[in-house]
């Protein structure tokens, strides 16, 4: 993480996200997923980091206090017994294609914990999309809409798992917060407790 360290050590501050890891039991899906992606030519991938749920919109932080919000999420990952999610299907809005999840008590209760924490010690508040959370995997993410209408038309049918297992959890960083320059820090397995 050298450069990395030094790009957001300039910047005095970074941007975090936080999710579920689902690359594995996705692996089949980002296989065709990545053949579609090709075959169209988006331009922006999403495949740079691993499938996750995401839990937030990703937010900054002072570089200051960084380690010590991650200790935090660290904490109540390791805190987290693995819980299964239900999977809705793949869905387009707008300019993104994503596999929705359903929400559970699990789900919201793992969020609400991250959030209040991140509000209460470092004055985080949520994001407007915060507010009504929509937990889900994305596939694709492009500008262009015509080439996100056929991805998710190559895509729709695509047989998926019936539900997923939370765990392992994700940590990862952006030295500016944009789309593609997101990379994972910590891998954090759930706690059999």
């Amino acid at each position: 993480m050298g450069d990395r360290m030094e790009i957001i050590m300039q910047n005095q501050s970074v941007y975090i996200w936080i999710g579920i890891d689902v690359e594995e039991q996705l692996l089949p899906l980002k296989e065709q997923a990545l053949a579609i992606e090709k075959n169209i030519g988006l331009t922006r991938s999403t495949f740079t980091i691993p499938l996750h749920i995401s839990l937030k919109i990703s937010f900054e932080v002072p570089l200051d206090v960084y380690q010590n919000v991650v200790d935090d999420i660290v904490e109540i990952y390791q805190t987290t017994r693995p819980f299964t999610i239900d999977v809705k299907g793949i869905e387009c809005e707008d300019i993104i294609v994503w596999v929705r999840m359903q929400d559970n008590a699990d789900l919201r209760l793992l969020q609400d914990r991250l959030n209040q924490t991140l509000l209460a010690k470092y004055g985080i508040p949520l994001h407007p999309y915060d507010l009504d959370y929509k937990f889900h995997t994305t596939l694709y993410m492009d500008d262009d809409k015509n080439k996100i209408a056929q991805a998710y038309q190559a895509i729709k049918d695509t047989p998926l798992p019936k539900m997923l297992m939370a765990r392992p959890f994700l940590i990862g960083t952006s030295p500016s917060g944009k789309f593609g320059t997101y990379q994972v820090q910590q891998w954090i397995p759930a706690q059999d407790m």
